[in-house]
């Protein structure tokens, strides 16, 4: 059996110290000249050295994982955001274990474990809904947990999120503005703060124009395309006078611009619709999709920041970062004709 090499072998062949090998490996910025880091990294291919992670955690009770727990991979939105969350960490040393709850407290309480298991020196959290300060307190005890997006109620955490109310707010403020009175609410769940935080902002922006808003103008529905098609079709079969939908997604916004095709409307010039999340599929929609958005790149960059920041400096209050979205007024939602 050929014998695995050892950080010693790498040293050796590289003519450095052993201590030299572990800095590059470790990727500690600022400790390894360039000409010595590519030399210890020739050593490492010529010997194929593979670096025992499990054994460098258990000699300094400290890991360079960092947990990434989110409840839903099938909406491309997140799936995009982990991505550049992931790139990100990868370019400061530290590996993800990445878990999908599925909208599950008991799995995302059972991935938190997991985490403990190994050793993860943090948690990236965008949590199922349900969760509270006491679902955390256990995790939180050991090892920071950032929360982003979903809010949970507990100040104990660093959370990373949009202004969902204002950019409803907004939208609808601008829809009444250029002549619609007749507006829907479609898409989310009755239990996500989020949605209530953008229906708020809808009918904030109703009351604000003196225009009444009406129930039966809300309507839930999954965050899928198929589930904004069959609410649409539902919608306009009981309303038939709306005239704009402000959608809880873009997918869900994708969903009711088939749909209103199949009804035979004309959308952005018969009926205005809007989305929320700024999917790289929006804009090459047909017609092209109005909607708010906080760059992934930009929320990607906070999360991160902050890990790190809550890493370096541990005993900082918790802090709460809200980042205000850009709305794309695009196709969807063309001034309406006189």
């Amino acid at each position: 059996m050929t014998k695995r090499a050892t950080v010693a072998d790498v040293a050796a062949l590289a003519n450095v110290s052993s201590a030299t090998v572990s800095n590059v490996i470790s990727n500690r910025a600022g400790k390894v000249s360039a000409k010595t880091r590519q030399r210890v990294l020739e050593a490492i291919t010529t010997l194929n050295y593979t670096y025992n992670e499990t054994a460098a955690t258990l000699r300094s009770n400290k890991s360079n994982i960092i947990g990434l727990v989110i409840h839903d991979l099938s909406n491309p939105y997140y799936t995009e955001l982990i991505a550049k969350i992931n790139r990100k960490l990868a370019k400061t040393g530290y590996a993800t274990i990445l878990a999908c709850s599925d909208e599950n407290l008991e799995n995302q309480q059972s991935y938190l474990h997991l985490m403990q298991r190994h050793n993860a020196l943090a948690v990236l959290l965008c949590p199922t809904w349900g969760t509270t300060r006491e679902h955390l307190d256990a995790w939180h005890d050991l090892s920071p947990t950032i929360t982003f997006l979903r809010p949970t109620g507990s100040h104990d955490s660093d959370f990373i999120g949009i202004d969902n109310y204002q950019a409803a707010y907004d939208i609808t403020h601008r829809l009444i503005s250029e002549g619609h009175s007749r507006i829907a609410f479609i898409g989310g769940s009755q239990s996500s703060r989020l949605r209530r935080q953008r229906l708020q902002g809808w009918k904030d922006a109703h009351e604000d124009h003196r225009l009444s808003w009406d129930e039966s103008r809300i309507v839930y529905c999954a965050s899928s395309m198929s589930a904004g098609i069959n609410a649409t079709l539902t919608l306009f079969h009981t309303d038939s006078e709306i005239t704009a939908l402000v959608c809880y997604q873009d997918v869900v916004a994708f969903g009711a611009m088939n749909a209103l095709h199949y009804l035979g409307k004309k959308v952005g010039e018969e009926i205005a619709v809007t989305g929320f999340d700024g999917l790289s599929d929006a804009e090459g929609w047909l017609p092209s999709l109005t909607t708010a958005e906080v760059q992934i790149e930009v929320l990607a960059g906070h999360i991160v920041d902050r890990l790190l920041a809550r890493l370096e400096k541990p005993e900082d209050p918790p802090s709460v970062t809200l980042l205000h979205a850009h709305i794309h007024w695009r196709d969807s939602s063309l001034l309406r004709k006189p």
